[in-house]
């Protein structure tokens, strides 16, 4: 017995020395497997590295010995994520990777960055490009001039010195050669990636307003001509001249500090472009002045190329279709049309490109916002704001065929993905406090609303802590919306008629009558009415007195049963010189449109609020928050002032509250309060809570609920979001796959 185990033994010994020289065989002998790395192809032109050029109206592109035309198809890609602001810059690497891989599978080539990001964008945005499996992404890299300028004069000295460092700065970083320790309100960091390669073109500029040109032209009369070595101005404005002088700093440093040429060009937008928009030009007493959108100019055609600029000179502009005014007014545009008819947009488009000078113009901004609603009418359907996801790609689509048409060198989308810290002319004064509402999504707005990517609430309705069940309503909320599920067994819409009123604040205060006979008086004051009749007959309406369209915020107690439309002007009535009037144009918010809601499902609808779940046999609907003169759901701030307006309120000075429960309120049932002490709290504090009264008819059936039970929300500080690729993303993605 020992004889054999200890020949086992022996055998398992030589077993293990065999393996083991089987492994060890295959390790000295493997080939080490090495990820391929895409090294750029870098073109010297007069010993001057470059990896693109302006030729014509295109951009060319370096690769492999030869130089390729090619059409921008891009997107803007902004530096806030929900909870921060423009100045708070991620350092999230997996999110910048992640939008870049979508980013190129949808078929764009370019990105457009407003300003010097984090240094993890630049580390992630090398590996990218570096990885052969991926289609090369370009950058067209702004750089940003502070929005504060001393004496509204952008030749101070100072400014202009301050503004020619960060050029420096920004420059620096993108050759990998940046240690900023920090600063305040612009990204800081080590920027050790060498992207240099990766640059299409570098921007000089922003948006500027009308009066900080005429300002600016004013102060500064000796500028009016620049000759620099990479662009130059004859004759111009002391604006224009700012900006060439800059132009030409941010080239001649780049090939002073790194042998390197990237195109340089400027921003504007159609405020500011030289054509004459009569309909714009409106009288004041008894002389006439140009109007805020035809008051001053920067001319494209008055920039050229110095001597030693190779890389090319370039114009970046704004261009949308719902703004200014004279996009919807001047009857010159009607003339112009596509295969689907008229198209004022693209009327423009021409107007503006058969003045501009032969080198490339950029469409840099334009876009298709799905907010609920529209800050501004468009009489070809391409609204502000209240699109639908489903349409937002065709018409984003029609515009780049357009560009396309009219010979501009390429497109960029604005943008990538919806921010929280965006405002519109008529929602900001509803956001209150301004420095909280970066902790909400308003899907009202149509400036948060503009991606491809949407950035929503991350939410699974009627499941968290904020979910309650008051009687037969179920109550939710998230960063975005107010929910509500209603039971209506065996609806019957030829005979449905339900009354929800919502008391938002005072409970003293308010309609305490539905508008209906022989309505029962409510125990307290409602603001709101949400009247459901059928699919295609629901509003949400509102006191007179709290009636936003009207300019009036404050809630007065009535028993009259009185609701109305929130109907606000989203386009101004204007006069022109020659006596004719463009009527005001309103839009009614309170119409709510039926549709599954839930992004997830088959018939989502981006529109919709509300729609009637057949299972359950349960009304679901959503109202968003500035709906309901909520202006901090974070922290349940409501609209609430008596001033009185002739217009929207300045938001610095616009009056809010908190929700407060009335001194009496007897129908609260005490045992709904684990304690005394809690009743006496919801009985008189300041509090985020809301009532809900509730009638219903359906033919012979009817439904009162009229127990008053205070719903209060759970405040937050970090918001709770995710990404989502909408619908028009795939659309989208087909379509630039046909695009070369």
């Amino acid at each position: 017995m020992r004889k054999i185990i200890k020949f086992l033994f022996y055998i398992l010994f030589i077993a293990i020395l065999i393996y083991s020289g089987i492994l060890l065989f295959r390790f000295f002998t493997a080939k080490t497997e090495i990820t391929p790395v895409r090294t750029p192809s870098v073109a010297m032109v007069d010993s001057i590295s470059m990896t693109s050029r302006t030729e014509g109206k295109y951009f060319e592109v370096y690769n492999n010995g030869t130089w390729e035309k090619i059409f921008i198809k891009g997107t803007n890609i902004g530096s806030s994520t929900p909870g921060r602001w423009f100045t708070e810059f991620p350092a999230d690497r997996e999110l910048y990777y992640s939008w870049l891989k979508e980013i190129g599978e949808m078929n764009l080539n370019t990105i457009r960055l407003y300003t010097l990001f984090d240094p993890a964008f630049y580390q992630i945005l090398k590996e990218y490009n570096e990885n052969p499996e991926n289609p090369t992404i370009k950058v067209i890299q702004e750089i940003w001039p502070d929005d504060f300028v001393p004496g509204c004069n952008f030749h101070n000295s100072t400014y202009k010195t301050n503004y020619k460092r960060e050029v420096e700065r920004v420059i620096d970083a993108l050759h990998g050669n940046l240690q900023e320790p920090g600063r305040a309100f612009r990204a800081y960091g080590n920027y050790s990636a060498d992207v240099s390669p990766y640059i299409l073109g570098i921007l000089i500029g922003r948006e500027f307003e009308p009066e900080e040109v005429e300002s600016t032209n004013s102060k500064s009369p000796d500028f009016t001509s620049f000759s620099g070595n990479y662009v130059k101005i004859d004759t111009g404005t002391p604006t224009e001249v700012w900006l060439a002088e800059l132009c030409d700093f941010a080239q001649g440093y780049s090939q002073m500090a790194y042998s390197w040429q990237y195109p340089v060009g400027f921003v504007s937008w159609p405020t500011l472009d030289p054509l004459d928009h009569p309909t714009e030009q409106e009288p004041k007493d008894i002389s006439a002045i140009p109007a805020y959108n035809d008051r001053e100019e920067i001319n494209p055609d008055r920039f050229y190329k110095g001597p030693e600029n190779i890389a090319g000179f370039f114009g970046a502009y704004h261009i949308y279709p719902n703004y200014p005014d004279f996009m919807n007014n001047e009857p010159g545009f009607s003339d112009v049309a596509d295969e689907d008819g008229s198209f004022k947009y693209l009327g423009y488009l021409k107007n503006f490109m058969e003045i501009h000078p032969p080198y490339p113009a950029i469409v840099a901004e334009f876009g298709i916002s799905t907010s609920l609603n529209t800050a501004h009418i468009n009489p070809d359907g391409f609204h502000h704001g209240g699109i639908s996801e489903d349409d937002q790609g065709p018409k984003i689509i029609r515009m780049v065929d357009g560009i396309l048409d009219m010979g501009y060198g390429g497109s960029i989308i604005f943008s990538w993905a919806d921010e929280w810290a965006k405002k519109t002319w008529n929602t900001e004064p509803y956001m209150s406090p301004w420095e909280r509402h970066v902790l909400w999504k308003n899907a009202m707005d149509p400036e948060q609303n503009y991606g491809i990517l949407s950035v929503e609430p991350d939410h699974v309705k009627f499941t968290g802590a904020s979910y309650k069940t008051i009687d037969s309503i179920e109550v939710d909320v998230d960063e975005a919306f107010l929910y509500l599920s209603i039971d209506v067994p065996d609806i019957n819409w030829d005979k449905f008629d339900l009354n929800l009123g919502i008391d938002t604040i005072y409970r003293d205060k308010g309609e305490s009558k539905f508008p209906l006979k022989d309505s029962p008086t409510l125990p307290s004051g409602v603001e709101f009415l949400l009247k459901i009749k059928s699919k295609d007959d629901a509003k949400l309406q509102v006191i007179p007195s709290y009636n936003r369209g009207k300019f009036s915020y404050y809630s007065k107690s009535s028993d009259k049963g009185i609701f109305e439309d929130i109907n606000p002007v989203v386009n101004r009535e204007r006069f022109t010189l020659d006596k004719r009037r463009f009527p005001e144009i309103k839009s009614n918010q309170s119409i709510l449109n039926y549709g599954e809601f839930d992004p997830f499902k088959e018939n989502y609808n981006s529109l919709a609020h509300w729609y009637y779940d057949e299972t359950s046999e349960k009304i679901v609907v959503r109202l968003p928050w500035m709906l309901l003169g909520v202006t901090d759901p974070s922290k349940g701030t409501v609209a609430y002032d008596e001033t009185k307006y002739l217009k929207d309120p300045d938001s610095a000075n616009f009056l809010t509250a908190y929700p407060k429960c009335a001194e009496e309120t007897p129908d609260y049932s005490i045992e709904d309060a684990e304690s005394m002490d809690d009743w006496e709290r919801l009985r008189t504090a300041e509090t985020d809570g809301f009532l809900f009264y509730l009638k219903w008819s359906n033919g012979d059936k009817q439904y009162f609920q009229n127990k008053q039970e205070l719903y209060m929300w759970e405040h937050w500080e970090e918001p709770s979001y995710r990404y989502r690729l909408k619908t028009s993303y795939n659309i989208l993605k087909e379509y630039f796959l046909t695009i070369n």
